[in-house]
């Protein structure tokens, strides 16, 4: 923690957040760089400095006035909103400790997203994407590694379709050990945002893929551990999100693909995908590891006519009425 502004009770605030909420290191920084902007906000706009007695001093508008401070000075409405979501757990953890008799965060609306529909592309388009993956290997053998752009391909072939086939998050799929893949059962057991656990279906081209590489890994690169990490770089060891990136990058610069095609774009395919053919809904929540319902929507836009199909082929009285057209 920042030793030049104190943060009442931080110490014990983010020692909560690792161990309790067990949110990830980068959002436990997140949120004490933005408790540190408020100190000092406060510290200013009260022109004295922020201690233990001062909590139930603050109120609501000092939280306003903090928001509309960074507002002009043109953050995004992203990092606001996790600002007020670091206030809100804040005075959350204080209240729940008796340290704080009220939660004025609780009374300061955060600022409203613009809703965005996540651009997924289409099945077309990424089974174009896996084919030519499938068949990129045409680089030069480094001298240390004879026989790495072979292995290169069959790895990021099994990627992007384990990527596509489960739904997974990049980093969620960098995370996976051998174990964690069971072939026969075709299911990959994932941990997830927040530490949970979860099984996912994977479809046959995807193990074969991942079969296919790990073989090969195997006989190029024979003291790699075979419980270890599923997808590993040049060097044998556990490739990281930031890598897997990169590689997507270098193909949609080769095919000529848009730059909305992400590794999470695979991801709003297979809920996308998915829904088109009348999956339901809820089983999409499960398999993408979403806490809500809602959190799963977004990623499920269908067009009209996808819709009209999935109803006619669904719904009792739609169904009749086909009937009555045809006859």
């Amino acid at each position: 923690m920042d030793n030049t502004v104190q943060i009442p009770f931080g110490e014990r605030f983010i020692q909560y957040l690792a161990a309790e909420r067990r949110l990830s290191p980068h959002t436990v920084a997140a949120y004490e760089r933005d408790l540190t902007a408020f100190v000092l906000f406060w510290n200013e706009y009260e022109a004295r400095e922020l201690g233990e007695a001062d909590i139930d001093a603050i109120t609501p508008d000092q939280l306003r006035a903090f928001l509309g401070h960074g507002a002009r000075a043109q953050l995004s409405r992203a990092t606001l909103q996790r600002r007020m979501a670091a206030l809100r757990a804040w005075f959350n953890f204080l209240q729940r400790e008796e340290l704080a008799r009220d939660n004025p965060a609780k009374r300061v609306a955060s600022p409203k997203s613009p809703k965005r529909l996540p651009r997924a592309p289409g099945q077309e388009q990424t089974a174009f994407l896996l084919d030519a993956t499938a068949g990129n290997d045409d680089d030069a053998a480094p001298q240390d590694l004879p026989g790495w752009p072979r292995l290169r391909t069959l790895r990021d072939a099994a990627l992007l379709e384990l990527l596509y086939s489960a739904g997974l998050r990049i980093s969620e799929l960098c995370g996976l050990d051998r174990p964690d893949l069971d072939a026969q059962a075709g299911e990959a057991r994932v941990l997830g945002k927040g530490g949970k656990t979860r099984l996912v279906p994977v479809g046959p081209p995807a193990i074969r893929a991942v079969e296919s590489y790990l073989r090969e890994r195997a006989r190029l690169q024979p003291t790699i551990d075979p419980l270890g990490p599923i997808f590993t770089g040049r060097q044998g060891k556990r490739l990281n999100p930031r890598e897997a990136q990169r590689l997507l990058q270098k193909m949609r610069k080769r095919l000529d693909l848009p730059e909305s095609l992400t590794p999470h774009a695979l991801r709003h395919a297979f809920a996308t995908h998915l829904l088109q053919a009348g999956a339901d809904l809820r089983a999409i929540q499960e398999m993408m590891g979403h806490a809500s319902l809602s959190a799963t929507q977004k990623y499920t836009h269908l067009d009209q006519a996808a819709m009209a199909r999935i109803y006619d082929s669904a719904h009792p009285r739609a169904r009749r009425r086909s009937l009555r057209a045809a006859g």
